[in-house]
């Protein structure tokens, strides 16, 4: 499996009250799993355009409240799975990546397919930039390791507005 190349660039995310303190974190995501990482696995979810954060933080829920936040990103090796070509090399099926996950794994005890290609393109990839479930055309990219090494995230906020210390 070849390498990913570098990504740079701004995304977008919703962050939960609960996980304002820390919008670096990714235990969100390993408390319960995520379409792209098993229970325990830290994943940072962004989205590549602003309404697709907004529809993936709605999910299931609705409304609720939650804290806009924008991200830079720099350095990340990233597969692009929303490029046919990539998912071809990859052995990557378009109706794994858009199983319904929390069905299989929390409903019939399963492994979602996701989480198998999750596990073995992380050895390759910092993460991976994958179609939006919740929004047509959106596009998501899950980081499964960042702010070690080259991998660099931060969030967005020249005001000081969030109040929090930077790490």
């Amino acid at each position: 499996m070849t390498s990913a190349p570098p990504l740079a660039g701004r995304y977008w995310r919703i962050v939960s009250p609960r996980w304002i303190s820390e919008p670096l974190s990714g235990a969100g995501a390993a408390r319960h799993g995520g379409r792209w990482n098993r229970p325990g696995q830290p994943a940072l979810y962004l989205s590549v355009e602003v309404e697709t954060a907004f529809a993936e933080y709605q999910q299931e829920i609705g409304t609720r409240p939650g804290t806009f936040i924008a991200y830079d990103v720099a350095g990340a090796r990233v597969h692009d799975l929303t490029d046919a070509k990539t998912r071809d090399r990859l052995a990557v099926s378009e109706p794994s990546m858009l199983n319904p996950w929390k069905q299989v794994a929390f409903v019939e005890g399963g492994e979602p397919p996701t989480w198998r290609h999750a596990a073995r393109l992380s050895t390759a990839a910092d993460g991976l930039l994958v179609p939006s479930v919740m929004r047509p055309n959106g596009v998501n990219l899950v980081l499964w390791r960042w702010n070690e090494g080259p991998v660099q995230v931060r969030f967005h906020d020249p005001k000081g507005d969030l109040n929090l210390v930077r790490t």
